[in-house]
C-alpha cells in the first residue's frame, strides 16, 4: 500500500473516531463515552466478519461499510432499548432526575455489548480456514493494509456527509451540554438531536471499521485532550478532534509500520492512548466539570 493511501485512510480513520467521541460524550454528558467502549465498534466488525466468511463481500466493495453501518446500529440499538427501559425502570421507582439519566446506564451496557459482539467475532472466526483467519484476526485488531482507493473514496464521503450533519447541529449540542433539562427549556428538542446525532455518529463509526477495522482509545483520548486545552465549544471541538484524531492515527500507523511483522495500529492506539489517558485522570483540575 502506498504511503499516501495509508496516511490518508489514517486521517480519515482517526477523524471519524475522535469526531465519534467528542459527540458522544457530550450526547450522553459521560466522559467514558465512546465507539468503542460503547461497542459500536465491536457490532460493525462483527456484521463485517460475517460478511467476509460468508462471501458477500464477492457483491461488491459497498458490502463491508454498509455491513459496518448496519453492525453499528445494531449495537447503538441494544444500547438504547437497554437505557430505554432502565430509565422506565428508575421512573417507576420514583427516582429523581439525575439517577434517570441514561448516560451512565448506556456507557455499562455498552461494555457488555462489546463483550459479546466481541466473542461473537471469535465465534465466526472459529469457522474460517487458516488463511481467512489470520486475514481476519489481524482486521480485527486494526489493520490499515487492505485498504483500497475505492474504499477510502467511499469513506471520504460518507465521513463528510456526517461532518455536515453534526456542524448543523453545533447550536443544539452546545446547549445539550448544560443537561438535557435545560437544553429542553431552552427550545431544543433534545430526542431529536439525540437521534440525528446518534445516526451521524454510527455512519462514521462504520467508516472507521470498514477501513481499518476495530480501533480503540483514539475516540476517548483525543477529545479530552482538545477539551483540556481548547475548551468543549463544538464549534471548536469537532473540527479539532478530526485534525488531531487524524495526527493520532497517521502516528500509530507509522509507529506499527516499525515492527517487521507489523502490529495493528489498533494495538498501537491501545499502547500510546491508555497512559494518555490516565495522565489526563491523574492531572484533573478542580472545577471542570465532566471532562477527566
Amino acid at each position: 500500500m502506498g504511503v499516501l493511501l495509508a496516511v490518508l485512510a489514517a486521517t480519515v480513520v482517526g477523524a471519524s473516531l475522535a469526531v465519534s467521541g467528542a459527540v458522544l460524550q457530550g450526547v450522553l454528558r459521560n466522559p467514558l463515552a465512546e465507539p468503542y467502549i460503547l461497542g459500536i465498534v465491536g457490532g460493525g466488525a462483527l456484521f463485517s466478519a460475517i460478511a467476509v466468511k460468508f462471501g458477500l463481500v464477492a457483491a461488491g466493495d459497498w458490502v463491508i461499510p454498509v455491513s459496518c453501518f448496519l453492525g453499528s446500529c445494531f449495537s447503538l440499538l441494544l444500547l438504547l432499548l437497554v437505557a430505554y427501559f432502565a430509565a422506565k425502570a428508575r421512573d417507576a421507582n420514583g427516582a429523581d432526575a439525575q439517577m434517570r439519566s441514561s448516560g451512565s446506564t448506556i456507557v455499562v451496557a455498552g461494555f457488555v455489548v462489546g463483550g459479546f459482539t466481541g466473542s461473537l467475532d471469535w465465534l465466526v472466526l472459529s469457522y474460517c480456514p487458516p488463511e481467512e483467519f489470520a486475514k481476519l484476526s489481524k482486521w480485527l485488531y486494526g489493520s490499515l493494509d487492505h485498504v483500497t482507493w475505492r474504499a477510502l473514496a467511499f469513506g471520504a464521503a460518507a465521513l463528510a456527509v456526517s461532518l455536515a450533519v453534526l456542524w448543523r447541529l453545533r447550536r443544539e449540542l452546545n446547549v445539550m451540554e448544560l443537561g438535557h433539562d435545560e437544553a429542553e427549556c431552552l427550545g431544543v428538542d433534545t430526542r431529536k438531536v439525540k437521534l440525528v446525532a446518534i445516526a451521524a455518529v454510527s455512519l462514521a463509526t462504520a467508516v472507521s471499521v470498514s477501513l481499518a477495522g476495530a480501533v480503540g482509545f483514539a475516540g476517548l483520548v483525543v477529545p479530552h485532550f482538545v477539551r483540556r486545552v481548547f475548551g468543549p465549544r463544538m464549534q471548536l471541538l469537532v473540527p479539532l478532534s478530526a485534525a488531531f484524531g487524524g495526527a493520532f492515527l497517521v502516528f500509530a500507523h507509522a509507529v506499527s509500520r516499525l515492527f517487521p511483522e507489523g502490529i495493528g495500529v489498533g494495538v498501537v492506539c491501545a499502547i500510546f492512548g491508555a497512559p494518555f489517558f490516565l495522565f489526563l485522570l491523574a492531572s484533573r483540575r478542580s472545577g471542570e466539570g465532566r471532562d477527566v
